[in-house]
């Protein structure tokens, strides 16, 4: 009996999966900043939302270069690509509100 052979596996996305940890380890705190901060005996709690701003900007462009340089290897080496781009999609999400306060209105 001959078996057949086995397919290659595909790297792991590590970069991508790094990136969204890394994107996690914000974006809860802020979403819990943000949550805590709708109900109306906690609005004291926004003051933790101008430490958490920058925190967020900064982190955001670090997620966004690991998940490119993540594509840019899957890319090359054939590999698995849905961390590096659920990473983007985070780390886009992250600048966001930078963004919209940093915009003239």
């Amino acid at each position: 009996m001959t078996r057949a052979p086995l397919s290659p596996r595909r790297p792991a996305d590590v970069l991508g999966i790094v990136a969204v940890v890394l994107s996690a380890v914000l974006l809860v705190p802020t979403l819990f900043v943000f949550l805590v901060g709708l109900i109306p005996e906690m609005n004291a709690i926004w003051w933790m939302g101008i430490i958490l701003l920058p925190l967020l900007f900064v982190d955001g462009v670090i997620v966004i270069v690991l998940s490119v340089i993540g594509l840019i290897v899957a890319a090359r080496r054939a590999g698995r690509r849905a961390w590096s781009i659920v990473a983007l999609g985070l780390g886009i999400l992250m600048l966001a509100p930078a963004v919209l306060i940093l915009m003239p209105s």
